[in-house]
């Protein structure tokens, strides 16, 4: 999704200034992971630069927007931390480059990335290069924790507050990273911030668990028993604590939800499940399905009181049963 599609209040913002020409030395970008903090960084240098701007964008053909987005221009400077911070010979270095005028024009601009994770050293040696701007220079600093942030920095740029993606901008999120579609789809309805779904990604935590759902799923059709027995064994081992407890229901009401929207006929977001999904769809229809969904909601709240996890799975597969049994399902703890 194009970056100002992303991020329309701020894109426009920037915009106005542009065309207004009010643009300030210095901007700080806040937001999570993912949001378009780098892309909108690069989009304003590329604006900021280009030779052939039109509609008050970057036209994306010159050679200042090409070498842009080749990481090659001259008067643009990137800087990341060096290991675990930014030190202070990366600002050093950065201002000794800003000593000289720009190789082409007047015009320098410099980004740096996770600015927050600058040394002491180095956030005071940047506070001084905010306070003197050299010539037509523009400072563009990103950050995902705006609170680490010296209130003195905080005070000499233009901040720029970053919103949450929305489900459709977390799920083609998540597909850059590589992941399937039926993780990356979970991923997105289960979290409202990329940076917590990353988060669970790490140590294949959320594949165990994607894995370990479908598993459960395919037994209660095939074998309730052997559901009864995973659900009741394998689910507390690895949905270990109260906030992994809680994804573990909020899986299944995600699943019970797809199954509802295809008998519906609606959009659905399974794709490499879809057998599964129409085992489901034979066994349940929209008015028993819609029952679960009401059954888990009880139990999300259930796990809220402090209710024994292992009651909360006892009640889910005994739910689960007699629905697919076509019995009378009975919200009882």
């Amino acid at each position: 999704m194009n970056i100002l599609n992303k991020q329309p209040k701020v894109s426009s913002l920037i915009k106005k200034a542009f065309l207004n020409q009010k643009l300030v030395h210095a901007y700080l970008f806040s937001g999570e992971a993912g949001v378009g903090k780098k892309e909108m960084a690069f989009w304003m240098s590329k604006r900021f630069f280009c030779l052939e701007q039109y509609n008050n964008e970057p036209c994306n053909q010159c050679g200042n927007c090409k070498r842009i987005d080749s990481m090659n221009h001259p008067d643009l400077h990137f800087i990341e931390p060096d290991g675990q911070s930014i030190k202070i010979d990366q600002i050093r270095m950065l201002q000794k480059e800003f000593q000289y005028k720009g190789v082409e024009s007047e015009k320098k601009c410099y980004i740096i990335q996770h600015v927050d994770k600058m040394t002491v050293q180095a956030a005071n040696s940047l506070l001084k290069f905010l306070e003197e701007p050299n010539g037509q220079s523009l400072a563009i600093l990103l950050t995902e924790n705006r609170h680490r942030m010296l209130d003195t920095i905080l005070s000499r740029v233009q901040v720029y507050q970053f919103q949450p993606l929305k489900e459709k901008e977390l799920l083609d999120s998540y597909l850059t990273l590589g992941l399937d579609d039926d993780t990356a789809f979970l991923l997105s309805k289960s979290m409202t911030s990329f940076t917590s779904g990353q988060a669970l990604l790490e140590d294949n935590w959320f594949q165990q668990a994607k894995t370990l759902l479908f598993q459960t799923l395919d037994e209660f059709i095939q074998d309730p028993y052997e559901a009864t027995i995973t659900i009741q064994t394998e689910w507390p081992a690895l949905f270990s604590d109260k906030g992994k407890q809680q994804m573990s229901v909020r899986l299944l009401t995600i699943w019970f939800q797809q199954v509802v929207n295809a008998s519906l006929n609606r959009e659905i977001g399974i794709k490499n499940e879809n057998s599964l999904l129409k085992r489901y769809q034979e066994r349940i229809n929209v008015v028993q399905g819609t029952d679960v969904l009401n059954e888990l909601i009880y139990s999300k709240g259930k796990l809220r009181s402090n209710t024994h996890y292992l009651l909360v799975l006892e009640h889910i597969s005994k739910v689960l049963k007699e629905c697919l049994n076509n019995e009378k399902t009975k919200c009882m703890f």
